[in-house]
C-alpha cells in the first residue's frame, strides 16, 4: 500500500491559548475522516518554520491548515501564521480548514496578496469559518466556502435538540484578558453569582486568571487551567456556560451543555451571523439575564452543503491505495 504524506499545519503548537487545542481536536478528527490512510506530519504555524518543517512539506502531497484566526490583511506585520517568503516554495499547496481573519481589518496589502496567492492551493476548496473571512479572500481567485469552524461540525440538529433549554444550578465562565473591560466584565460576573448556586472559572490563557483576580469578585471557584480539567467539569454534572471565550463555549456545546458566548471581538459575532451560534454582546446585561432565566433552545445552523463540498475534494486520496 502506498502511503499518502500529509502535513497538518498545527495551530496548537507553540501557543499559550488552550482554545487552539480544542480546534485541533476537531481538525484531527476531520483529517482522520477524509484521509484515513494518510501519514500525517505536524508543523507549527505559530512559530517560524525550520528546514525540518520545510522538508516535511516538500515530502507531502497535501498541506492542511488547522483553523483558528490565522489570516490577516497584513501577513508581514499582524499575523499568527508565521510564514516567510522563503517558505513559499515548500508551502505552496496549503488548504484551509476553518480558518478565520484575525480581526476587522482593511484591505489586504500587496505583500499579503502575493503571499496568500502563492501558498493557498489554487485547485482546492478552502474552508473558512465565517462570511467575513470568505469575503476577504474573494479577490484572490481561490475557491472558498464558509463552513463554520470544524469544532461546530458535530453540532447537528439531533445533538442540539438534546442540549437543555433551561438554566442549570451551576455555571462555568471565562474571560479574555487581552480585551478587558473591567466594568462590563465585573457586571456579568456578578450577574452570574446572583443567578447560579455556584460559579466556576476556567482560564483558557494563563493571563485570564490574573485578570479575574484584578476584578476582585469573590466567591468564584477556579479550576485547573487544562483542557482535561475543563472537560471533566463539563462531563461531571449539569452545568451552563456563560463567558467570553469562543471555543470554551463551543466545547461546552460539544459536551451537550447549555451555552451563551459573550462577544468581545469579530470571531463570535461573525460565526453567530452565519451559523446561529448562541452569542450575545458582553455589554447586553438584560439580554444575558433573559437567556439565563428563559427557555433557550440551541439551534446551530450548519452549512452542510459547504462542509460536504470541502470533504468531497479528498475522496480520490481516501480511496487510492
Amino acid at each position: 500500500m502506498t502511503l499518502l504524506n500529509v502535513t497538518l499545519l498545527d495551530t496548537s503548537i507553540a501557543t499559550d491559548n488552550l482554545g487552539d487545542e480544542i480546534i485541533m481536536d476537531a481538525v484531527q478528527q476531520v483529517v482522520s475522516e477524509v484521509l484515513p490512510r494518510a501519514n500525517v506530519y505536524r508543523v507549527a504555524t505559530h512559530e517560524y518554520m525550520s528546514w525540518v518543517s520545510r522538508r516535511l512539506l516538500r515530502k507531502s502531497t497535501l498541506a492542511i491548515v488547522g483553523g483558528t484566526n490565522l489570516l490577516s490583511s497584513s501577513m508581514g506585520r499582524f499575523s499568527l501564521w508565521k510564514v516567510m517568503p522563503w517558505d513559499v516554495p515548500s508551502l505552496n499547496r496549503a488548504i484551509l480548514l476553518g480558518a478565520g481573519w484575525r480581526s476587522y481589518m482593511g484591505e489586504m496589502d500587496a505583500y499579503t496578496r502575493w503571499m496568500l496567492k502563492r501558498i493557498l492551493c489554487s485547485n482546492s476548496i478552502h474552508s473558512v469559518r465565517d462570511t467575513y473571512s470568505k469575503k476577504k479572500l474573494a479577490s484572490l481567485d481561490k475557491k472558498v466556502c464558509d463552513t463554520g469552524c470544524p469544532t461546530m461540525w458535530p453540532l447537528i440538529p439531533s445533538h442540539c435538540k438534546a442540549i437543555p433549554h433551561r438554566r442549570a444550578d451551576e455555571v462555568v465562565t471565562t474571560l479574555t484578558y487581552y480585551l478587558p473591560n473591567p466594568q462590563r466584565d465585573h457586571a456579568f460576573l456578578n450577574l452570574l453569582k446572583r443567578s447560579y448556586r455556584k460559579v466556576y472559572f476556567w482560564s483558557q490563557q494563563s493571563e485570564d486568571q490574573a485578570y479575574l483576580d484584578s476584578l476582585k469578585v469573590p466567591g468564584i471557584t477556579s479550576i485547573y487551567p487544562t483542557v482535561g480539567s475543563y472537560n471533566a467539569l463539563l462531563d461531571s454534572h449539569p452545568i451552563d456556560f456563560v463567558g467570553t471565550r469562543l471555543h470554551g463555549g463551543i466545547r461546552a456545546l460539544q459536551k451537550g451543555r447549555r451555552s451563551l458566548i459573550l462577544a468581545v471581538d469579530n470571531r463570535a459575532t461573525e460565526i453567530a451571523q452565519s451559523c446561529n451560534l448562541p452569542v450575545a454582546p458582553r455589554e447586553a446585561t438584560e439580554e444575558i439575564e433573559a437567556w439565563i432565566f428563559g427557555e433557550a433552545p440551541t439551534s446551530v445552523r450548519l452549512p452542510f452543503e459547504a462542509i460536504a463540498d470541502w470533504k468531497a475534494q479528498f475522496r480520490e486520496y481516501a480511496t487510492s491505495s
